[in-house]
């Protein structure tokens, strides 16, 4: 009569096999979903990177699109906080192990101003936008960028 109380060797080893398996999966999982969480929490920083600099030219009174009057077109420079030739860096994250390091600029498509009624209930608005760039590969992503353009009304 055989004892069968025990395991083998091979059950032990299949066991042992299979488990390993499902724990590689599981720990992968973990893995995508925190560079997930880093791309969100960069996009995040990124598009508040954007609505602070457009404040900022709210502010500092933008004079994208026309002037005053239809006729009186501003020149290439019409963004105050950043100059359309050239881009500004910013650290987009400083939590991890190396410091990730983007760029803003201003939309690469040309200043508008956008009239809405007929004279005098007429509503003007101007088109204000910014680009931010940055690498993701140090978490295994490549090159994102984030776009975002709004319409401030025009009070000149």
């Amino acid at each position: 009569m055989s004892n069968t109380r025990g395991l083998t060797l091979v059950e032990a080893l299949i066991s042992i096999l299979l488990i390993s398996v499902l724990l590689v999966g599981i720990l992968g999982a973990f893995v995508v979903a925190r560079l997930g969480v880093d791309r969100a929490k960069h996009r995040m920083m990124a598009m508040n990177t954007i609505r602070q600099y457009m404040e900022q030219e709210i502010r500092a009174g933008y004079l994208g699109g026309f002037g005053a009057r239809d006729d009186e077109s501003v020149d290439e420079d019409y963004y105050l906080t950043v100059d359309s030739a050239s881009s500004a860096s910013f650290t987009i994250d400083d939590t991890g192990s190396s410091t990730l390091q983007g760029t803003i600029r201003p939309d690469p498509y040309p200043a508008e101003t956008y009239e809405i009624g007929t004279s005098p209930d007429s509503c003007r608005y101007k088109k204000i936008g910014f680009v931010v760039e940055w690498d993701e590969t140090l978490s295994g992503g490549s090159a994102s960028t984030e776009r975002a353009i709004a319409y401030v009304a025009d009070h000149s």
